[in-house]
């Protein structure tokens, strides 16, 4: 395996909570955590799903791509 992103549900299956993103040492540096994350971000928006992002890298890329912002869960205070 060369990487993963490592996530739960919550919301009654409605929200992906992104707890990792995973390269393996040997596959660093080419821009995997980059194509899996746009991967399951756009798997995750054709499933009408959102996304609560804990990594630090999902944050980041989040950060990075305001455009995506409607995707975040937005929690009922």
């Amino acid at each position: 395996m060369l990487g993963n992103i490592g996530f739960k549900m919550i919301n009654n299956d409605q929200t992906y909570v992104i707890e990792r993103t995973f390269v393996a040492e040997q596959a660093r540096g080419q821009g995997l955590a980059k194509k899996m994350t746009v991967f399951f971000l756009e798997h995750a928006k054709a499933q009408n799903k959102t996304i609560l992002p804990l990594c630090s890298y999902t944050q980041k890329y989040f950060a990075a791509n305001p455009e995506l912002e409607h995707l975040l869960f937005k929690q009922n205070k």
